[in-house]
Order: C-alpha cells, then structure tokens, then sequence
C-alpha cells in the first residue's frame, strides 16, 4: 500500500490502483468500526463522534456499501448461538493444480463461510458448519468424495477464544482488543429470539438516521427496546458486536496469515496469546487427528508480509508454543456477493 500527500490530505492508495481514501473517509471507515453507538441515531452520533456533518456520514457510509468497501454494517452473530450451525470445522484438502478451479466451485455449492487458496501442499482451505459434529463429519467426507480429494485434514472447532475481524487502517495490521470468549454460549432458541430478527440486524441494517424504526416495524418493538435487546444478546455473546465489516483487498489489506501453533497446551498458549496480541483476529482451539500436530490456530490480516511475519516472529516467545507454521491466502474463491 503507497501513501501520499496530496491537498493537505492523506490517501491511501493500493498497490492496484483502485482504493483510494482521504483521512476524513478513513477515520469515518475506523468509527464505523470502533466505535459504532447502540443509539437511535447511530450515523448522527458518529457524525458528532469524528466532527462530521451527517449528510457526510450518510452518503459516504452508503457509497462505501455500494462499492464493497464495507461488507456489511450490523449485528455479528456468533454461530456457536444457533442450534443449526453450532458447530465448525476447518478443512485442508490437497488438490492437484489442474482441478482447483473445480474443487473450489463444487465447495461452494455447500456454501462455506470461507474458501481459499494458500501457498501449501494443503491448497485448499475452507470452514462448514452444522447442527452436530457427525454432520460435520459427514458433510465434510460427502464433499470431498465429489470433488475427488483423498488427502485432507479435518480439524473441527473445539473452543474458540477470540473472533473479531477488525482493521487498524493507520497501522496497516489487524487490531482489537477483545475479551475471551466463554466456552458455552446460551442459543438464540433458548432465549426465545426470533432467528429472522438477528438475520435482519446482520445483513440489513440500514443506512438512515433513524435505522432501527424500519426493523423495530416489521418484528414489533419499540427503538429502545431492540437496542437494549442487542445490548443484551452482546453481553450473552450470542452476538460478538455491532459495528462495520470491511472487505480487507479493498482497503490495501493483500495478505492473510492463517498461523498453525504446535504446542502441548493450546489453552494455555491461548489464553496468553489473548491478551498480548490484538492483532490477532480468529483465535481456535481445534481437534486433531493422527499426526497432525498443530491443535492451535490464529489469523492476522495486513497490507503486507513482513507485518504479519514480525508478529508471528514476537508469537514465537510465547513460553509453550514450539512452532508456528504460517500459510498465506493466494485466492479467494467465495463469490463476491457473499456476506
């Protein structure tokens, strides 16, 4: 990512050419992020917030949606809370480099959250969810009997310590500082929420200055009501937060490190690498199986390489750990109209 001055103003530019932010655009992409209110009037807060006027707010929020900078703007569910998809798993599949691009098109038939191509013997690496670890398990053979892929590890979540996907644009790197995730979550049936509800606050949270009156309409509350509800259901950790998502290639964020941790003690590891490391973004305890000997995992996000190696390299004291392979993503291959 190149910088440079131009009117009295910071823009970022990427390597590509296509990104290009002022500091008044990119301190409204941090607020939207950091700091965005559970208030009736979110965009008019965070007008008040960076000293903004909210036309300002609003039209570039939306700009911003449209262009696919920001992914979304809501709730962000956490998947333990929803008896449906309760469970996770990670996937590494060996696939020979002629019949990646058919590999990766009959996984996204099963709609994964993620799918990418990394630079290891393992080139394929994606996430499914289900209703139980036997349905993880079988969904995760049906798919790779399809796709012909005999060599691959299957590594289901065991206890997730951190996931919050947030990215300091000043810094270049990954960041946030976020409180361990507690091993059981209450699911959203159990608190008798309506799943549609949490759909809408996710994907459909809109741009106005009153957002929350069109939802509070269709499903029947009053504007304070569903903000203290929200306010309740993070506290629960059903949802992790409330805040702006961004597209990472869209603000000169190229690389992604998925690092594997060997080590005898993966909550050990992980309850220190918690508190030392905000730029660490997904934070997994995983089962393995056979000789697989990496039971831990972490991402970091940044505009370059030698950011996320510096950060590995400062992990690699961590007392614990014995090693740390890292694996960087090559290719996307979710569809671009996926959330």
């Amino acid at each position: 990512m190149l910088k440079e001055k131009e009117n009295s103003e910071l823009r970022i530019i990427s390597v590509s050419g296509d990104v290009m932010f002022t500091d008044d655009e990119i301190s409204l992409l941090m607020a939207l992020q950091y700091n965005f209110p559970l208030s009736e009037e979110p965009y008019i807060d965070i007008a008040d917030f960076c000293g903004f006027n909210v036309d300002f707010v609003l039209k570039k929020t939306a700009e911003m949606l449209d262009s696919g900078v920001i992914k979304r703007i809501g709730a962000q569910l956490n998947y333990k809370a929803f008896k449906a998809i309760g469970y996770a798993a990670l996937i590494g599949a060996k696939v020979q480099k002629d019949r990646i691009e058919r590999v990766a098109e009959i996984i996204n038939s099963y709609n994964p959250k993620h799918n990418y191509m990394r630079n290891d013997e393992y080139n394929i690496w994606f996430t499914i969810k289900a209703e139980s670890p036997e349905a993880l398990e079988k969904i995760a053979k049906e798919i790779m009997e399809k796709a012909g892929v005999t060599d691959f590890v299957f590594l289901p979540s065991k206890r997730v310590y951190k996931m919050d996907v947030k990215y300091d644009i000043k810094k270049g790197v990954s960041y946030s500082n976020t409180e361990l995730e507690p091993e059981k979550i209450p699911s959203a049936e159990e608190l008798g929420i309506e799943i549609e509800l949490l759909k809408e606050l996710e994907r459909r949270f809109p741009v106005k200055n009153r957002p929350y009156k069109e939802i509070c309409r269709k499903f029947g509350y009053q504007e304070g009501e569903i903000i203290s509800l929200i306010e309740e259901l993070i506290e629960k950790r059903v949802l992790r937060g409330f805040y702006a998502v961004l597209k990472e290639r869209k603000i000169g964020f190229r690389e992604n490190g998925m690092n594997m941790v060997e080590t005898e003690n993966p909550k050990s590891v992980a309850l220190r690498l918690i508190k030392r490391f905000p730029e660490i973004t997904h934070l997994v305890e995983r089962e393995t199986f056979g000789k697989w000997a990496y039971p831990l995992y972490f991402m970091v996000h940044a505009i370059d390489r030698d950011i996320i190696e510096g950060i590995r390299e400062r992990v690699l004291d961590t007392r614990g750990i014995k090693s740390i392979k890292t694996i960087y993503s090559l290719r996307d291959f979710r569809p671009e109209s996926r959330y």
